[in-house]
């Protein structure tokens, strides 16, 4: 799974995020940002209450076939997972009270938004250290995203932060971090990225996007 190299010019996307949140710039060059992998050809300016963009397919990043550990302690290649699957991807801690319940409850919906549509969804702790199975199943039950559809991961740091990189998010600061939506169709092998937090209906319109028809 390899990315194609960009000569896309530097630029900055200041990103205006819910109340929960502040917002934040992400400075792009050649195709990789400090905190996503994402390539564009001119600034987009998002602020609350307007529809997120939905990015186009890139090229694809070179992903670590890293060994994970799932919310019921099993052991799983990462490349297994999305293997032949459409996936819809976010990043996410436990202890996190602001963004990543908000990324979840957009994921709680779109499960049902989206009940006719075959996909999974995965959400990658950025807190390894701290987010063992019974955490992330616990985290999943109070947030109402117990589902057979529906993966949480974690693992060592040493299997996480390579893969996190994969995906073009350096330098994670836990406390810190920045929301954002990967789309992976491991039948076509693309992918997609959206940017802030997505509503779940744009959601919706971005997974219909690799459906025919």
């Amino acid at each position: 799974m390899k990315s194609t190299n960009s000569n896309a010019s530097s630029i900055t996307l200041t990103l205006g995020i819910y109340t929960a949140c502040i917002g934040f710039s992400l400075v792009i060059s050649g195709g990789s940002v400090a905190i996503g992998y994402l390539q564009h050809d001119e600034d987009i300016l998002i602020k609350a209450g307007q529809s997120m963009p939905v990015a186009g397919a890139e090229p694809l990043p070179d992903l670590p076939d890293v060994t994970l550990t799932t919310q019921d302690g099993q052991a799983v290649r990462f490349h297994d997972l999305l293997d032949n699957q459409l996936s819809i991807i976010n990043f996410i801690y436990t202890s996190c009270s602001n963004v990543c319940p908000l990324t979840t409850a957009n994921f709680v919906q779109l499960k049902h938004l989206a009940s006719d549509l075959d996909f999974q969804m995965i959400s990658i702790s950025i807190d390894p250290k701290r987010d063992t199975p019974a955490r992330l199943q616990k985290f999943m039950q109070v947030q109402g995203a117990l589902s057979p559809r529906w993966t949480f991961l974690t693992g060592s740091s040493r299997a996480i932060m390579p893969l996190l990189g994969g995906f073009g998010f350096y330098d994670v600061a836990v406390d810190d971090h920045s929301p954002g939506v990967v789309i992976w169709d491991g039948r076509n092998m693309q992918w997609t990225r959206l940017v802030s937090l997505p509503p779940p209906h744009i959601l919706l319109e971005a997974l219909q996007k690799f459906f025919p028809g």
